[in-house]
């Protein structure tokens, strides 16, 4: 295995990760921003970088384990590095209708669903959660729709799985409005970022549907309860 010290802290690469792509897992935003918290928090003691998925060039999840202790213990050190990621719930409004959201529908293998619902969202790279947000519309769902940044609404930072993956999750909503043949255009839309794969049909739902719509996941579901639990405080 090969050693680098980050700091204080040693950094041990398995030998099926190529040493040239050693320095690209150091130098990844995800990589970096765990290793600061972590040392900080923890007494760090090694880590293990296992695996490594790319995407493209970019280095995607990172799994390894850490020698780390807290209060005088070792700690769990199994880590998923996958880094933070943002979602965008649309309130669409048009006269004469109740509220309708923008859902995609996509097959996720982790998951073993071919068609699981779920709001709009992606994984930062190097971006901003906001600049992020308005890219994953823009690609997800058309770059047709007049969203901008002083629009959205941030509503929470969540971690999704804290035992195991470092990934939080920027919960954000936005409201516009749209006239019917605006909607009725964006329902059923095919989209989705041919260079990761993605094939993605666009769904228009009645907002107020997202706890009925069966196969969904935790940030569509607590997007949608955080907004109507903001909106009955603050009238949004």
């Amino acid at each position: 295995m090969g050693q680098v010290e980050d700091g204080s802290v040693p950094i041990v690469f398995a030998p099926t990760i190529p040493a040239d792509c050693h320095a690209r897992v150091r130098a990844a935003p995800h990589f970096r921003r765990w290793l600061a918290a972590a040392a900080a928090g923890f007494d760090l003691r090694r880590v293990t970088v296992e695996s490594v998925t790319f995407f493209g060039p970019r280095v995607g999840f990172i799994l390894l384990q850490a020698d780390a202790w807290h209060d005088g213990r070792q700690v769990p050190g199994t880590v998923l590095l996958r880094g933070d990621s943002v979602s965008i719930l649309l309130v669409l409004r048009h006269a004469g209708h109740p509220d309708r959201t923008i859902l995609t529908c996509e097959a996720r293998l982790p998951a073993a669903c071919p068609d699981l619902l779920s709001l709009p969202a992606g994984m930062l790279d190097g971006e901003t959660f906001a600049s992020t947000a308005l890219r994953e519309l823009s690609e997800e769902i058309g770059a047709d729709l007049a969203v901008r940044q002083d629009m959205l609404v941030d509503l929470a930072t969540v971690w999704l799985s804290p035992g195991g993956c470092d990934e939080a999750i920027a919960l954000y909503y936005a409201v516009l409005d749209l006239d019917d043949a605006a909607i009725r255009a964006l329902d059923g839309r095919r989209t989705g970022n041919a260079d990761e794969r993605e094939s993605i049909r666009v769904r228009v739902v009645d907002l107020d549907d997202i706890p009925r719509i069966g196969r969904t996941d935790a940030k569509t579901l607590l997007s949608f309860y955080m907004y109507r639990d903001r909106a009955a405080r603050v009238g949004a």
